[in-house]
Parts: structure tokens; sequence; C-alpha cells
């Protein structure tokens, strides 16, 4: 999808039903299942031999710096170019004395780095943050012509937080976590930052041999339940003229 969908030029009433069945179809054309990859390799080959913007890299303690999986490293390795950006600022300056290239920064505030990139990647940022819509701006203020958003996120609606539903009433998941984001909140949260929700993605290794029996069970449950996370990407909205 390239076109920037505004609810709001085809009524004022957010529970209208016809504008709601216009929105599950557009929603339902932007999902894409990947059955042969997980999250961060699916990011890798978005990211290799680009120039990239990755926004909250320190994650949150050092110990998760030195971890092989961290995702910073392995991103800073797959792209051509890597800026790192986070607003914990004792972590960017030990990272910055290893040899990062990474900045502290407020992702939802108004500044401009003074660069542009072939792929912004905010993962399992947004739901941290008390401004998501700022943060989409923020990401979009640095995208390059054609550039691509991705933006990485708990799905609720998953098995994995169900179980945990239904084992404990109540789910306490990461205590500095203040939202969910939906894919009708993602779209939304888009045409508030001038942004398209262009796709989002599903991603999860299954086995070849399981993937028939699982489109199978998506006859009957969403495809939604498979997959612990969602992946929304966004990219800024074409005109006739380009």
């Amino acid at each position: 999808m390239t076109d920037l969908f505004d609810w709001t030029r085809l009524t004022d009433d957010p529970n209208d039903s016809d504008v709601k069945r216009l929105v599950k179809g557009r929603l339902l054309a932007a999902r894409r299942i990947h059955m042969d990859a997980d999250l961060m390799g699916f990011v890798l080959r978005a990211v290799e031999g680009r120039r990239v913007l990755d926004i909250g890299v320190a994650a949150h303690a050092t110990r998760y710096i030195r971890d092989p999986s961290w995702r910073h490293g392995r991103i800073r390795d797959a792209a051509t170019y890597c800026l790192g950006v986070d607003i914990l600022d004792p972590l960017v300056r030990e990272l910055r004395g290893q040899g990062y290239n990474v900045r502290c920064v407020d992702a939802t505030s108004d500044a401009d780095l003074g660069e542009r990139f072939d792929v912004v990647f905010a993962g399992d940022v947004i739901e941290h943050v008390d401004n998501a819509a700022a943060l989409l701006r923020f990401a979009a203020r640095h995208l390059a012509a054609d550039g691509r958003l991705l933006v990485a996120t708990p799905n609720p609606f998953s098995r994995k937080f169900y179980r945990r539903f239904r084992r404990g009433g109540v789910v306490v998941g990461n205590l500095d976590h203040v939202a969910w984001i939906t894919q009708t909140m993602a779209q939304e949260l888009g045409r508030r930052a001038g942004l398209v929700l262009h796709a989002y993605h599903l991603i999860k290794p299954i086995a070849a041999w399981k993937q028939p029996l699982k489109r199978l069970g998506w006859r009957f449950m969403p495809p939604e339940y498979t997959f612990p996370d969602f992946l929304f990407e966004f990219r800024a909205p074409r005109t006739d003229a380009r």
C-alpha cells in the first residue's frame, strides 16, 4: 500500500461500520506471513547493504550488549552504515567507548540528526514510549526517499499471551511497557505521523511439513494467533508526481 488512508475524510465517527469494514479489508491486504525466517533474520535481510538508523540500541542493561544475539551488533554488521540512538546516556557513552556509532537522542523529540536512511528500525521500542506518534514522526523525518520504517512490537493476540492470560488472569509482562500496538492502532499512528502502514509482517520459522497444517488451521482461527510479534512496515506516501 502506498496511499495515506485518512478515515476522517470519510466520517467523523470512529465507529462507523462501513469505514471499519474498509479498514479491515485494507489490513487483511497488508498482512504478510513468513514461515521461513525468524524476525531478526527478516530484519537483517532488510538492512543488508543499507544505510540504517537503529532506534533503541542500548537494550536496557549492559548484560544484553554483551550477548552475541544483541540486535544492534548484528544490524551494524549487516548494514553498510549504521547509526544507533538511545535515550540512556551511560550506556550510549559505554557503547561509544567500544567504537559503536551511537548518539544519545530522545527518539520522540523534534531532533533532526542531519542524516537520512534507507531503513529505520525500532525494535521493541514503541510499546515503551509515552508518545508513539512522536516516535514515528522522528523516524519519518530520517527516512530517505523510498525508505522503510520497520517497527517490531509484541503481538497481544498471540497464543503466547493468551496462554498467560488463561493461566493467571492478569498478564504481568515487561514492567516498562505502556501500550500494546495492534494493527488498527499502527495504521492510526501512521496516519497521525504522515506515514502509510504499507504492510504488517507475521514472522516465525515453521517446519515445511507443518506449514500446510498451519494454513488449514488458519481457516478456523486467525494467523495472528501463531505469531508472537508484529513487524509493522511504514513508508512515506507516494504522490502521483513520484
